[in-house]
């Protein structure tokens, strides 16, 4: 661990169609990486204070996004009017932490729930090149299934009112083994619980096409860690994805009895020493 300073900061930056975007970081001096963060689904890059700091004094400086909709970024709750919107703002946000860090730092991205199907279909289109990816309990395909009346009824609403919101049926019971967390989740006034039609129709289309593209043009290595008692995501589903995927460095770790935030389980402290050991790995660096 570094025993220097953790340097806290926030900013705004321009995503795609020039959204207003919030962002928190926690860094260190000369990091031996840089993180980018995608969160889920209701939540906010505040959620990841910990998970932050904890990189920082591995040596990981962390950067984390509300996404459009999300958090204190500007645009309606739970919303986007295409799912390659919220692709684009992580390569406008790449950009903004490549500006920030030290010429030729390392870069790597990490994805949560449908923060990592974002990161997936970031990665399968080749925007650009980055160092390694993190996938954490990616939202490739629900735990329980949505009803044919729901779909139907999505894709309606979708043509006449596709930015009506209606609850994303997210339980925080589901998220950790945790009690903490769980009453934090509760209590966070940036945590908005909704989900559009729209959204909802483009996150289903996503899935699909992250399902079925096996290419990862530009990155080689790839961690999924998947929970091993996740009631939200169907972990199934991602270990196939995770094994069909054409990348050459590729490591898939299973978490027993853990629920769908890896990030926040009472295990946690060992989950971000494995996330640090890789990446410095790939840096060709040990931890410290």
């Amino acid at each position: 661990m570094r025993t220097g300073t953790v340097r806290h900061n926030e900013g705004r930056f321009s995503g795609e169609g020039r959204r207003a975007l919030r962002y928190r970081s926690w860094e260190v001096a000369k990091p031996d990486a840089a993180l980018i963060v995608v969160h889920g689904l209701s939540e906010h890059a505040g959620r990841y204070a910990e998970f932050g700091e904890r990189m920082a004094l591995g040596g990981v400086s962390t950067f984390a996004f509300d996404l459009r909709g999300h958090g204190d970024s500007d645009g309606r709750r739970g919303h986007a009017s295409a799912f390659d919107h919220l692709v684009r703002d992580v390569e406008h946000f790449r950009q903004e932490v490549t500006g920030l860090v030290e010429p030729g730092l390392d870069i790597f991205l990490l994805g949560h729930s449908m923060g990592g199907l974002i990161a997936l279909r970031y990665l399968q289109q080749g925007v650009a090149p980055v160092s390694g990816a993190v996938i954490v309990s990616p939202w490739l395909a629900t735990a329980a299934r949505v009803p044919p009346w729901k779909r139907r009824l999505a894709r309606v609403l979708n043509d006449l009112l596709p930015a009506l919101p209606f609850p994303s049926g997210i339980d925080p019971d589901a998220l950790s083994r945790d009690p903490s967390v769980v009453a934090a989740y509760r209590a966070d006034r940036l945590v908005h619980g909704t989900i559009t039609p729209r959204l909802f129709c483009e996150a289903e289309a996503a899935m699909a096409q992250a399902r079925h593209n096996r290419e990862i043009p530009l990155t080689e290595s790839l961690l999924f860690l998947i929970a091993g008692d996740d009631r939200l995501v169907d972990s199934a589903v991602a270990q196939e994805a995770a094994q069909s995927l054409a990348v050459r460095d590729r490591t898939v770790k299973v978490w027993p009895d853990t629920f769908h935030e890896i990030l926040n389980a009472p295990e946690r402290a060992a989950v971000v020493a494995e996330i640090l050991a890789w990446i410095l790995a790939r840096t060709g660096r040990r931890p410290a």
